[in-house]
Formats: C-alpha cells, sequence, structure tokens
C-alpha cells in the first residue's frame, strides 16, 4: 500500500467515480465509511467523519496499491473496471 497514482477524479457516463490518468481509467477503492457528495459533473469524496478529501477535476497523489478483483462485501461493485486501486492516503498534486 505504498504505491502512488496520480490523476483527476472524474466520473464516467454511468456516474461512476474513477481517476483519469494519461488515458487509463481505474477504478478507486475507498476505505470503509467514506463517500460522495454531489452529481456527476461537480462531486466530493469526503472521510469516515464528513471531512472532503478530494474534489472533483482536482490533480491528486493517491497512495494505495492495485487489487486483483473485487470484493463481494464493497459497495459500487457495479462500477468497478478492470483496474482497481485500495485508496491509502490522498493529497493534491
Amino acid at each position: 500500500m505504498e504505491a502512488l497514482l496520480r490523476g483527476t477524479l472524474a466520473a464516467d457516463a454511468n456516474g461512476c467515480i474513477q481517476v483519469k490518468s494519461n488515458a487509463d481509467a481505474v477504478t478507486p477503492v475507498w476505505p470503509r465509511g467514506y463517500s460522495v457528495r454531489g452529481d456527476s459533473n461537480s462531486f466530493e469524496i469526503l472521510d469516515g467523519n464528513k471531512t472532503v478529501i478530494a474534489r472533483s477535476g482536482t490533480a491528486l497523489a493517491i497512495g494505495g496499491g492495485g487489487a486483483e478483483k473485487v470484493q463481494e462485501a464493497w459497495t459500487e461493485r457495479d462500477c468497478a473496471s478492470s483496474k482497481l486501486w485500495m485508496v491509502g492516503h490522498v493529497r493534491t498534486a
């Protein structure tokens, strides 16, 4: 969980949150308790304390690591792309 993903948060055509990096799109898997507020055009990611940690369109550096497959207990499983990223920490790039 020490790798770094750089990109911008955006929503795809289905409203699923993704990290866009060059031509790739990666599905972030947020820690339990995180949530999204807003709509597909403008949204914020909130941590378990309801503090905004990221906003749509902002360049971010997201610590964490790749995941092999979607777990049954995860929320928003329908949004998972073939590339998954387990989010560890987030900071603006």
